[in-house]
């Protein structure tokens, strides 16, 4: 099976430099073109199950990717929840607080702890182990990327050295108990 896992297109939040996690945010019209370049990328891919984060910008992404598939919600691969930062200028932090958030989550903001958004997006990816697809289309975030990247490959990257622009599709394969990266494609 191979899972192609794509990272929402641009949205206001992005453009605006504000936290979001589960807030919702519309895609910009530069997140529908992200959009449009990731559907050319997947054109090829004959998909038999597409899945999309319950939130917005990632099922306004799967609409213009995937507009001939019915797309079933999951809030297992909604981003981090990052409590009350939702909604707040992510320049308001300073480099330090930014730093334990990234170690260990936003439990002590109401959000999530790294290891509950782990446990979910695992959860996730078990559930895809026990079905039987050829092709499968997940539209989420960052975070669900990362979590996912760093699962197969057994570490974790810094954010600083991982490159996932909006609409980055990374492809994972699963075969016999393994999980393997296929590819890790940056739309724009």
């Amino acid at each position: 099976m191979k899972v192609y896992i794509i990272r929402h297109g641009e949205s206001e939040t992005n453009v605006k430099g504000i936290w979001a996690g589960w807030l919702d945010a519309n895609l910009t019209e530069q997140g529908k073109e992200d959009a449009k370049l990731a559907k050319e990328v997947l054109s090829g891919v004959k998909f038999d199950k597409v899945y999309s984060s319950d939130l917005k910008r990632a099922m306004q992404t799967a609409s213009i990717c995937a507009p001939d598939y019915e797309v079933e919600t999951s809030a297992l691969i909604r981003e981090i929840n990052v409590g009350t930062l939702a909604g707040k200028e992510s320049n308001s932090l300073s480099e330090e607080d930014k730093k334990v958030y990234s170690e260990f989550g936003y439990k002590s903001v109401g959000g999530e702890s790294l290891d509950e958004f782990n446990e979910r997006v695992l959860n996730f990816k078990s559930m895809l182990e026990g079905k039987n697809y050829q092709n499968v289309a997940v539209f989420a975030h960052a975070g669900v990327l990362r979590r996912f990247l760093y699962s197969v490959l057994e570490t974790t990257i810094p954010i600083k050295n991982f490159c996932c622009k909006n609409c980055t599709v990374i492809v994972f394969e699963f075969d016999n108990s393994n999980w393997k990266l296929h590819s890790l494609i940056n739309v724009k």
